[in-house]
């Protein structure tokens, strides 16, 4: 790929658009299904949260967030208005029923009220936060005190070898992860490093790896 591609690649990537993103949202569900299935467990859902989960792509993951539990209510934020579009399609039944909905987030605040969530999750939007201090208070603003946080991404040992990061992304390890949070209030329970099976990107197998950051938010 030339650097105009991979630049196209790392936009795609950032925010989804037109019916290349389409694609986008279906490769990032296959590519992210593990990493969401531990982060999922690692959220610990229990009836009547309130879950936010910021950057939902098409939102496959909310059927599996809501059925966790009895009474549970999901909100996906997305600056992607075809994620939002295709999210609202692929759970049109959820979103009906009022248990499910898709926001489309415009600005740097996010558009609900203080204490709205008793937990947050988020899986490969962290390198692309352009104020991490900011998108962290506003996370610790809408979640009740002591709501859970799960923050999932890939090292940057692995995301180096990716040559379409070198456009926009900002790599975190674990350790620098934990940091930001930490620095930012956030009480960190645990971080999670686990291995998953190779995926291959360009005709370059990589061998992948799950990072989650679980936090809670102060009392």
């Amino acid at each position: 790929m030339n650097e105009e591609q991979l630049r196209d690649v790392a936009s795609q990537l950032r925010q989804p658009h037109g019916d290349a993103g389409v694609e986008v949202g279906q490769r990032m569900n296959v590519g992210n299904e593990l990493i969401y299935r531990r982060a999922i467990r690692q959220l610990a859902v229990q009836p009547n949260d309130r879950i936010l989960e910021l950057g939902p792509g098409n939102g496959l993951f909310a059927r599996d967030l809501v059925g966790v539990a009895p009474s549970v209510r999901y909100t996906g934020c997305d600056f992607s208005e075809v994620m939002i579009a295709q999210a609202n399609q692929l759970n049109a039944d959820l979103v009906q029923s009022g248990q499910v909905r898709f926001v489309f987030r415009s600005g740097a605040t996010l558009p609900f009220d203080d204490g709205s969530f008793t937990k947050f999750l988020t899986i490969n939007t962290l390198y692309f936060w352009e104020d991490p201090a900011a998108e962290l208070a506003e996370i610790q603003r809408v979640l009740v005190p002591g709501g859970h946080v799960v923050l999932g991404i890939r090292p940057r040992s692995l995301m180096e070898q990716m040559p379409f990061t070198a456009f926009g992304f900002t790599l975190y390890d674990p350790e620098q992860a934990t940091e930001l949070l930490i620095a930012n209030d956030f009480t960190v329970t645990s971080v999670v490093v686990e291995p998953e099976p190779a995926q291959t990107f360009f005709g370059k197998s990589l061998a992948m790896e799950t990072v989650l950051v679980c936090a809670q938010t102060l009392d």
